[in-house]
């Protein structure tokens, strides 16, 4: 489920970019309530050339969540499963901010053609 945050407007941007390729050879999880619904994130993913792993297991580059990712959880002082996964095996994690600047800026470097590396 989603709730619309400050970010929601940001991943409208994102989702009408010509963002082929962006992504490409990465894989990512998603935890938590993040500004638009989960299978929206998933099509960015995908259509950037991008991998969706439902869990974040060993060979998942990114686990994607927001600024209050599961606060009221009571498992492991408010860490998700897939939180604590994740930094089990090295994951690096972003904000949605973090994940929408990755998809801006790889679609700009596939238009170019440069490397910003």
């Amino acid at each position: 489920m989603a709730r619309k945050n400050e970010k929601t407007d940001l991943w409208t941007v994102v989702e009408v970019m010509e963002v082929s390729q962006a992504l490409k050879g990465k894989r990512f999880s998603i935890t938590g309530h993040l500004g638009v619904p989960r299978d929206r994130v998933v099509k960015i993913i995908e259509t950037a050339g991008g991998q969706f792993e439902e869990r974040p297991r060993y060979g998942t580059h990114y686990l994607i969540t927001n600024k209050d990712w599961n606060a009221n959880s009571t498992v492991a002082k408010g860490k998700s499963s897939k939180l604590l996964e994740a930094e089990r095996n090295g994951i690096k994690i972003i904000s949605e901010d973090q994940f929408c600047q990755m998809v801006i800026d790889g679609a700009e470097t596939a238009a170019t053609g440069t490397n910003l590396i």
